[in-house]
């Protein structure tokens, strides 16, 4: 298969245009635009291409947008090759309002940019490990509040707290940090993806108290999960109904410590979390994510080519273009 990722600082409507021509010039036969991303921004040169030509689109986001965003997902809908979901819920909750796009679309999850690192022989019972953005809206504050309750009780745990800051949130991460002093607080920042791989892969348990829950959507998750991390999590209405046999649920830093504390004194429990977190993780492998894409990019191409002529066993995987951020993020 021959494909071409097309990374750009202009993605305004009258950009659309030059990429349209650009794209025929080409003879592109799948076009698939990454939506949203950083590098997009507010402006809508995706939804303009998407009108100008039939594409591929994957929605990553819908339900957790502002109202202008989701009305801006809708361009995608008016004459899709097919919709990719990173989520059943988002895919159910865009389909509540926009019924037609149920026919075209499918849901792929996402997978994790942290990579499996290297086995320990033993991990590390002494800390919990968070892994995230240091932003507002992350659940920090949660993780915080646990170290507190960690050192009124007097507990040997130390709370590992692993990501990094948009430079717009630089002065939010100093005010943690300074609250932290005095609290059982590690903090390693901008960390390389391989060397947050080592830490998650020696943690034990990882504490990720999303506010609007856990997720399909949730890279943090899986980068937790892959590397066998017992994962305690917060649960909403968007949390997937087999993840409550693979993670442990609390809704506060009260419960969390309780079940830090529980998985500790019982540790065959930790040890059942790890393997089912790896197993379900299998899920979430970019070979297989790559498979499933492959899957729909041929689904397109059979409704492209006269079906009389070419059976399905024949149709040749087709030449692909990607349009996305030029900015990567594992977080």
């Amino acid at each position: 298969m021959d494909s071409q990722v097309i990374a750009s600082e202009h993605w305004n409507v009258s950009s659309a245009f030059r990429a349209h021509g650009s794209l025929r010039e080409e003879n592109f036969e799948v076009v698939h635009i990454q939506y949203p991303t950083v590098g997009f921004g507010r402006r809508l040169g995706p939804q303009a291409l998407s009108l100008l030509q039939s594409c591929v689109v994957t929605i990553h986001e819908a339900s957790q947008r502002h109202f202008l965003r989701k009305l801006a997902l809708f361009p995608f809908s008016i004459r899709p090759q097919h919709v990719i979901f990173t989520s059943r819920s988002e895919r159910q909750f865009v389909t509540r309002w926009i019924p037609w796009i149920s026919r075209v679309s499918s849901v792929i999850p996402v997978g994790s940019n942290i990579e499996i690192g290297a086995r320990k022989a033993s991990r590390n019972l002494g800390e919990i490990v968070h892994f995230g953005l240091m932003m507002p809206g992350k659940g920090l504050e949660q993780v915080v509040e646990l170290s507190r309750l960690i050192k009124s009780a007097g507990l040997s745990l130390k709370v590992r707290m692993i990501g990094k800051a948009p430079a717009r949130y630089v002065d939010y991460l100093e005010k943690l940090r300074s609250e932290t002093t005095h609290l059982p607080v590690i903090w390693d920042l901008d960390l390389t993806e391989e060397q947050v791989a080592e830490r998650l892969a020696s943690a034990s348990i990882a504490y990720l108290p999303y506010p609007d829950g856990a997720s399909e959507r949730r890279t943090t998750l899986k980068a937790a999960l892959v590397n066998g991390v017992a994962v305690l999590t917060t649960r909403s209405s968007q949390t997937p109904r087999a993840l409550g046999t693979i993670v442990r649920f609390c809704a506060t830093a009260e419960e969390g410590l309780a079940q830090i504390c529980h998985l500790l004194q019982h540790t065959e429990e930790m040890e059942q979390m790890a393997a089912a977190a790896i197993y379900s993780a299998k899920m979430y492998t970019w070979e297989r994510i790559a498979e499933l894409h492959l899957r729909v990019y041929r689904s397109v191409l059979s409704r492209q080519v006269d079906q009389r002529d070419v059976q399905q066993d024949r149709v040749q995987l087709p030449t692909t273009v990607g349009f996305e951020s030029n900015e990567r993020d594992p977080f």
